[in-house]
């Protein structure tokens, strides 16, 4: 096996705590660099000894298990895109762009300003981006866009992946390993289904006034319910157990991103009767392109640790690491993928514009102010322009 395979085996396995590991190693540093004894500035000849001293102490620090962690993160990091914008001053489109860092949700508006919603753990708009649903331990909470609580639902079991349904009418979760519905002013939760698997619920587009729910259960089957009636609409067994279900903005086409590279995409209509496969390469995440049928999808290649970005047959962009997510803006005219190795953001031009809108140190854009090295932020949705 070459360098470059067991690079690209290490790219695609991720490592057991190590956000913690990082956050341990860098409390060591900075606590040895707060402690240091400040010296004359005369006193030139020991400036040599106190530097070699200091980097010693840093040497250890990253032999130790969490401060390999940090090394590999700093060795890890890759070069981005040239001439990228240090920060996220603006968005290439009309909408809001919602992202869940490590200290919680953020909601960030066209001209670049941004609202922290709170210790959340996962977040997603109401249908208008009037709200924000988001979940954090085992409760369910609908938020105004500055951070404001409207109702809240507690369960006993932590709950997670809140969906709000596009009628504005009905919010689904997961509680557990059950799916419950609440009325969209934070009354009426009930049991819809038990049994269900750790995978987002996902809402049926059309039509809006009616509220029907795909979701996958925990023995791999994918039904699709009308909630209002609890009647079962279809169900079906996809080739692999589910990762993510998206619907095409019309309704009529259900895609469910499946777990291995065999099966990685499997949509169409009840029977899910469409296929694409990709050997060799695993599928990190896929949507499919608002008004259309066409999907984007992100591959990585274990073989030669590289990540490529697709919609339909187009190849938009190829990169080093994993481009682990997209999200689509409001107006179908961008793709946005997150890049976590070289800590940008790519805003991918679609349907004959050109140049890509890159966003450099993108951790410390949504952790200001942190003492540690923040994990790569989740990107959860754009919407409403």
């Amino acid at each position: 096996m070459s360098d470059q395979d067991v690079r690209g085996a290490l790219l695609a396995v991720p490592v057991p705590d190590e956000l913690e590991a990082q956050r341990r190693a860098w409390r060591v540093v900075s606590a040895a660099h707060a402690g240091r004894e400040p010296l004359p500035r005369r006193s030139r000849g020991l400036r040599p000894l106190l530097a070699l001293a200091f980097l010693a102490a840093l040497v250890a620090a990253a032999l130790s298990p969490p401060g390999r962690a940090v090394g590999d993160w700093i060795r890890d990091r890759v070069a981005g895109e040239e001439n990228a914008e240090p920060a996220l001053v603006r968005l290439p489109a009309a909408g809001r762009l919602l992202v869940v860092s490590d200290r919680g949700p953020w909601v960030v508006r066209r001209d670049g300003s941004k609202r922290f919603l709170g210790r959340y753990e996962d977040a997603s708009f109401s249908p208008s981006g009037s709200f924000v649903v988001v979940t954090a331990g085992r409760r369910v909470v609908a938020v105004e866009p500055d951070g404001d609580p409207r109702w809240t639902v507690t369960r006993p079991a932590p709950v997670a992946d809140a969906r709000w349904a596009p009628s504005g009418f009905r919010v689904a979760y997961r509680a557990g390993e059950t799916l419950r519905v609440v009325v969209a002013n934070g009354e009426g939760d009930r049991l819809l289904a038990e049994d269900v698997a750790a995978v987002a619920p996902a809402w049926r587009p059309q039509p809006a006034e009616r509220n029907v729910l795909a979701y996958a259960g925990a023995d791999g089957r994918v039904h699709v319910v009308d909630v209002d009636t609890r009647r079962e609409l279809s169900v079906a067994r996809p080739p692999a157990p589910a990762e993510k279900l998206v619907w095409s903005d019309d309704g009529q086409i259900l895609l469910v991103v499946t777990t291995g590279g065999r099966h990685p995409l499997y949509g169409g209509g009840p029977r899910f009767p469409r296929e694409l496969r990709t050997p060799g390469l695993d599928i990190l995440d896929a949507e499919l392109e608002p008004g259309t049928r066409t999907v984007a999808y992100t591959t990585f290649e274990a073989r030669s640790g590289r990540s490529t970005v697709w919609l339909g047959p187009e190849r938009l962009q190829t990169a080093e690491g994993r481009l682990d997510e997209v999200v689509f803006s409001p107006d179908g005219r961008w793709l946005l993928a997150g890049w976590p190795e070289a800590d940008q953001l790519l805003f991918l031009p679609l349907r004959g514009r050109e140049g890509i809108v890159a966003v450099d140190d993108v951790r410390r854009e949504f952790d200001p102010g942190g003492a540690t090295v923040p994990g790569f932020p989740r990107l959860v949705g754009w919407c409403c322009p």
